[in-house]
């Protein structure tokens, strides 16, 4: 049976904290232990480009067992400018570690709730400590984004991808599963699968990720965790939506548009058009974010993740409500036209009313 000679377990933590993060202020602060994300010089690297790279800050460790043992575990957090921190919990797996104790491990870290607990100690104090870099600091209670990744370095006797898949079925592993699965889960599990080598290989799954890379290349992970916080503050900003729109639908049925309340509407007919450009800028921003300019592997498995997190659903949704929100918007800013329009004819017939009855007076 196939084991690990080398190998680790991400656990992440996604948090939308800010409108926006100032990454250029936290450069000029040139904070201890921090550092743009820069991809590797790997020639299918030239496919991705960041419009504004992260900024990756090393934190303090701390240890807890694992494994049955001792285990120290490195903390990284990440700022995107787009208000997203991600925080990642790095946990060696010790040497000769059989997949079966990797599978009871990490059913046991998912169901933790003291990770996500942990993360948010380190989230606060991370978020105190850039200060005025955070644009609009607020911690979305109740809002978070998790994902874990099983990296493989090396696997015992040199075993290759393929005799890996000939002795162990990985979708137990990324379903948290114990029992051996049916044919058909199985292949609907490893639908998404590559391999550049014939000693690699890729598995991206909707909640964690399996890679085996024997050159210890951290690319395919920083990627993964890339799509997962644009997918993250598409799926805030679609709530945002959803809130928006709910506020709107209540102030608009509490009472029909009148000359009385035309202030009322035009300040709620400027909330709705602030609403839809602070959504599209941000929207914006993150779909523009990582740019991929050629069909090449990680490219190609960056695109496959993003349609697997269901990018192309968020964005369709976000832009349907933003949709409503600008008809919306159209109809009462119409309403209001309206409305004024006859305020001014009765204000007109009123002056002539009154001119008429001087001129009959005098």
């Amino acid at each position: 049976m196939v084991s690990v000679e080398k190998g680790r377990i991400l656990i992440y933590r996604l948090f939308d904290v800010a409108q926006e993060i100032d990454l250029s202020m936290i450069d000029r602060f040139q904070r201890e232990g921090s550092k743009r994300l820069k991809f590797s010089k790997n020639h299918y690297m030239k496919a991705l480009e960041f419009a504004n790279p992260p900024i990756s800050f090393e934190l303090a460790p701390f240890s807890r067992v694992f494994f049955n043992g001792e285990a120290s575990i490195s903390v990284i957090a990440r700022a995107y400018d787009f208000g997203v921190i991600s925080i990642s919990f790095d946990l060696a797996i010790p040497v000769h570690t059989s997949f079966e104790d990797i599978e009871v491990a990490a059913a046991a870290l998912d169901a933790d709730s003291s990770v996500e607990e942990t993360a948010k100690q380190y989230l606060v104090q991370l978020v105190e400590s850039l200060g005025p870099a955070v644009k609009g600091p607020e911690i979305k209670e109740g809002f978070v984004e998790d994902y874990m990744v099983f990296y493989i370095e090396r696997l015992s006797g040199g075993a290759t991808a393929k005799e890996f898949l000939e002795s162990y079925d990985p979708a137990r592993l990324l379903l948290y599963e114990s029992r051996p699965l049916s044919p058909f889960m199985s292949r609907e599990t490893l639908l998404h699968s590559f391999s550049y080598y014939p000693d690699d290989l890729v598995i991206v799954h909707t909640d964690n990720a399996l890679i085996i890379e024997p050159s210890g290349s951290f690319d395919l992970p920083d990627i993964l965790e890339f799509a997962n916080a644009q997918i993250f503050e598409l799926r805030f900003y679609d709530a945002v939506m959803d809130r928006e729109l709910a506020w709107i639908y209540a102030e608009l049925s509490r009472r029909r548009v009148s000359v009385l309340s035309l202030k009322k509407y035009e300040r709620l007919a400027r909330k709705m058009s602030q609403t839809v450009l602070d959504v599209t800028e941000v929207t914006g921003r993150v779909n523009n974010s990582l740019k991929v300019t050629e069909d090449v592997y990680y490219a190609r498995i960056y695109r496959t993740f993003m349609m697997l997190l269901r990018s192309r659903d968020w964005e369709v949704s976000i832009n349907g409500k933003l949709q409503v929100v600008m008809n919306t918007y159209k109809m009462l800013h119409d309403e209001i036209s309206i409305k004024r329009g006859y305020a001014v004819e009765v204000g007109i017939f009123i002056l002539i009313l009154i001119e008429m009855g001087l001129a009959f007076y005098r």
